[in-house]
């Protein structure tokens, strides 16, 4: 029942939107798909190609790469930051000061919103443009309700004219949350955002066992897991996604009627004419 009550909250956070009502919450509709690409040459960001360089596949048919859009939209960040356990005063001044940097970097158009979250989940900054006023406040009861917050920042509202990026900073440890792992995976495959996760390595402990937790929730959203391996460089490797983001590809592609199934549509998107690694969500869901 938990993994239908958050696929239930993110339908309806969807269909109160002015739009289709079988749109699901991943940039798709009845006609069209919208997917984040992001390609790299070795470890660098390739940002010349065009739409006939990419071979698209929807649950196995090939399609037609209608357009392709590079560094145009703006964005839509959410930060969600782990504030719980043995967090210090001197470690939360530090989450605000890359808080502060990271949103310093956005451009005039995009917006930010951040969540922090111990047993709670609370709002230091609601989703506003820059200059972004922050109020980051340590809450109780201690506890970790990763599952909860995470899943959460995930309900997002489609757009044709933005993109939805979340950063989740946090060792994926849980303690305290109502929903549990198959309801973040489930909200995850409904995401329009592209996930990255930031695993704080300085002073955690045993993060071992959940490696494999922040790595399945990027990797099907198309992001990727990033260490950060002290509190100094907690915003340059948030700086570092946000840019590797804002320089992938979206490609647009039109479904066939005979190919506009309900239910899963995987994707698989290959480079035509080169060995370059593509990173992209795992598939949607058409209603």
């Amino acid at each position: 029942m938990k993994v239908l009550a958050i696929v239930m909250t993110a339908g309806l956070v969807a269909t109160a939107a002015p739009q289709d009502p079988a749109r699901p919450v991943f940039q798709s509709a009845a006609h069209g798909v919208s997917v984040d690409v992001a390609v790299f040459d070795g470890k660098n960001v390739v940002t010349s190609l065009t739409a006939k360089d990419f071979q698209v596949l929807d649950n196995g048919v090939e399609q037609t790469v209608t357009s392709v859009d590079l560094n145009r939209l703006p964005i839509d960040l959410k930060l969600v930051f782990d504030t719980s356990g043995s967090i210090s005063p001197e470690g939360l001044e530090r989450y605000r000061r890359a808080m502060r940097r990271v949103a310093d970097a956005l451009q005039p158009n995009d917006r930010c919103e951040i969540v922090a979250f111990t047993a709670r989940v609370q709002d230091a900054a609601l989703r506003q443009s820059p200059p972004i006023a922050i109020d980051l406040q340590r809450t109780l009861p201690d506890g970790t309700s990763f599952f909860d917050a995470v899943s959460l920042a995930l309900v997002t509202v489609p757009s044709s004219e933005r993109r939805q990026i979340v950063i989740v900073l946090s060792d994926a440890q849980d303690n305290a949350s109502f929903f549990d792992e198959e309801a973040l995976l489930a909200a995850a495959k409904l995401t329009d955002a592209v996930v990255y996760t930031v695993l704080p390595i300085g002073g955690a402990i045993n993060t071992g066992p959940y490696v494999a937790r922040l790595q399945s929730l990027s990797l099907l959203t198309g992001g990727r897991l990033m260490p950060a391996f002290s509190d100094a460089q907690i915003a340059s490797t948030l700086n570092e996604a946000i840019q590797e983001f804002r320089h992938s590809y979206v490609l647009r592609y039109s479904l066939r009627a005979a190919e506009k199934k309900p239910g899963w549509h995987k994707i698989v998107v290959k480079i035509r004419s080169a060995y370059y690694t593509v990173r992209v969500r795992e598939g949607y869901f058409i209603g």
